[in-house]
């Protein structure tokens, strides 16, 4: 049935995406990762309640509070909004990508019927769209770890509007709170985070496509 090579390709192509917002939707929100890094960087030397700020400011990015502390100014608050609606787009994209797939692959397994070919389809989307999204980790280490500078401007420059970005370390304490190298190790740790999600789809993928081959055998 040729829709299923359709469905088999677009289940393979969103896969890197969905995994790539599920690590970033985790890393993005961990409260022990920014209490370790906030030690590490010293950033209580210059912002002394670092971490209560931060909370506040996580509790207004994921929509929990609609005010910022006054300790930002109008600037820094209107970029904080902006990255709430990034947030917002994005966390809308990821359950419509989980949506999407979960229902395409519905629909493949009630076409499939016999669950022999159910689960190579299955380990084939999990074991292709795990390689690509392993390819595209990788990419986004060397980006990261080669020129950060550069690809953390690029990535501004896509999302948000020019000027709106950038502010004085001296008078704006959003720098201060959030130095670029944090947002370095938050790019490295999504990279390897996806890296490790996708060996374990391989793994899964890879148990699913030899399974059925390991039952004909014993016969």
């Amino acid at each position: 049935m040729k829709f299923l090579t359709i469905y088999k390709f677009l289940l393979i192509l969103i896969l890197p995406f969905l995994l790539f917002l599920l690590v970033l939707d985790y890393a993005a929100f961990d409260k022990e990762f920014y209490e370790e890094k906030f030690m590490e960087l010293n950033v209580q030397r210059d912002v002394p309640a670092a971490m209560p700020l931060h909370e506040k400011v996580i509790s207004f990015i994921s929509g929990k509070n609609n005010q910022l502390p006054n300790e930002f100014n109008e600037r820094e608050k209107q970029h904080l909004l902006d990255v709430r609606e990034i947030a917002g787009i994005l966390t809308i994209a990821l359950y419509a990508l989980i949506t999407l797939f979960a229902l395409l692959l519905g629909i493949s397994a009630f076409a499939l019927k016999i669950s022999n070919y159910l689960m190579n389809f299955v380990g084939k989307v999990l074991v292709f769209g795990s390689f690509l999204t392993v390819a595209l980790a990788a990419a986004l280490f060397f980006l990261i770890s080669s020129d950060f500078s550069n690809a953390f401007e690029s990535f501004h420059r896509l999302f948000f509007e020019k000027g709106t970005y950038i502010f004085d370390p001296a008078n704006e304490i959003i720098v201060k709170l959030y130095p670029e190298q944090l947002f370095m190790d938050i790019g490295l740790r999504i990279s390897k985070g996806v890296f490790f999600a996708s060996a374990a789809a391989i793994a899964i993928g890879a148990f699913l496509m030899l399974k059925p081959k390991r039952a004909l055998c014993k016969k």
